[in-house]
């Protein structure tokens, strides 16, 4: 497994439309490629950070994502809320190990 994070500050005003969005817009974009697992916009309670985690079967599924027209797109979508410094810093990991609820 693969995921990518990615973070960034939103305007404060975009509160609400901004996971209206994620929903609608980037969750069914990322659907349509092969290896998405799933996808969550996290964001601290009334600040304006945010962090895309998106999860992927393997790297090279992620990479052929990140490769395409599609993830600029998603940016772009969001580019209104982003606040002054820009689109979001990505960093991708490499799922080490991992656990669930028994």
């Amino acid at each position: 497994m693969y995921v990518r994070m990615a973070s960034w500050e939103c305007k404060a005003e975009h509160w609400g439309e901004d996971s209206r969005l994620f929903e609608a817009a980037a969750v069914p974009i990322m659907r349509e490629h092969e290896g998405f697992v799933q996808a969550m916009l996290l964001g601290a309670p009334s600040g304006p950070q945010r962090i895309a985690f998106t999860v992927w079967t393997d790297r090279a599924c992620h990479d052929r994502f990140a490769a395409s027209s599609d993830l600029a797109r998603i940016i772009d979508a969001f580019s209104h809320m982003y606040a002054p410094g820009g689109a979001p810093d990505p960093v991708g990991y490499e799922v080490r190990a991992e656990g669930a609820a028994a």
